[in-house]
């Protein structure tokens, strides 16, 4: 598995293309490892938190900066987020749980990125334009 440089869609906002693409690295970084013949469980679960943090942070900043902007669809996104985030503490927390390699690749390997694609191409891209818009007008964001 490997998700390809351009998987996921520029956003108007280069933080956010940038937020993207960190996590895409560290996904092609997990393959390898969920691959071998006898997993590096220490190295996974180190993977695994990393990626948990970033993208608490990552949604983190989003959804403050919707709130800069007073974005209407802000609950809706934010909403997104949180199922999100549940879902990926349910799986990492399952694997650390179980050791269970099928279910925690199906999750990499298919759920997120498949989730990922879809948010970034809608929610996303429409959060970007208008936090674009804000700036564009000289307003200031909240990104790292």
């Amino acid at each position: 598995m490997h998700i390809a440089d351009n998987a996921f869609m520029p956003q108007e906002i280069p933080a956010m293309t940038q937020l993207h693409e960190e996590e895409r690295v560290m996904l092609n970084a997990l393959y390898p490892l969920l691959a071998q013949a006898t997993p590096d469980i220490a190295s996974i679960d180190a993977h695994l938190d990393a990626l948990l943090q970033h993208t608490t942070v990552h949604f983190e900043q989003e959804n403050r900066n919707m709130l800069i902007i007073e974005f209407r669809p802000y609950p809706v996104h934010k909403d997104e987020h949180d199922l999100a985030l549940s879902a990926m503490t349910s799986a990492f927390d399952h694997w650390k749980a179980s050791r269970d390699l099928p279910v925690l690749r199906h999750y990499l390997e298919t759920e997120l990125p498949a989730w990922l694609q879809q948010h970034i191409a809608t929610m996303d891209m429409i959060t970007a334009r208008f936090l674009k818009m804000h700036q564009d007008k000289g307003g200031v964001l909240a990104f790292a």
